[in-house]
């Protein structure tokens, strides 16, 4: 198996949140602007009363997928390009992306602190455990 193929999935899977994401923002807005009769003006300039907080929520998380996942996707393309295959990095990779889906849903859906922040410490101790891995590999 070619390094691709082992990192590409989880690559994919990751992309398809922030896609989902910007879709929901999409809707949110829409349905805010039909049910609230909210003038168009408000999304261009965010300027008026605010939001409510769905389309707060899934634009926040939307600029959350370009925070820390950011590193991610910066280990998977150094894995892919030097190339390492590495089991244990690819199944970190699913668990990584798997927790930042969830830390997603649960901010979007209920947005408890207590429930989202212990997923997103989760994800980046995951991360890191990568990050770690890749540089065993590689300098090792």
């Amino acid at each position: 198996m070619i390094a691709a193929q082992m990192y590409l999935p989880q690559v994919l899977a990751l992309v398809a949140l922030s896609f989902v994401t910007a879709l929901a923002i999409l809707v949110s807005r829409v349905v805010d602007l039909v049910r609230n009769d909210r003038a168009l003006s408000y999304y261009e300039d965010f300027t008026g009363r605010a939001a409510p907080l769905l389309v707060l929520r899934t634009t926040r998380q939307l600029a959350n997928q370009f925070e820390f996942p950011v590193l991610f996707y910066a280990l998977v393309a150094i894995a892919i390009a030097i190339p390492v295959r590495d089991p244990l990095i690819a199944t970190l990779a699913w668990c990584y992306v798997a927790l930042r889906w969830a830390h997603a849903l649960s901010h979007i859906a209920f947005n408890r602190l207590y429930v989202r922040t212990p997923i997103f410490m989760l994800g980046n101790v995951v991360l890191l455990g990568m990050w770690l891995a890749l540089a065993l590999v590689v300098l090792t």
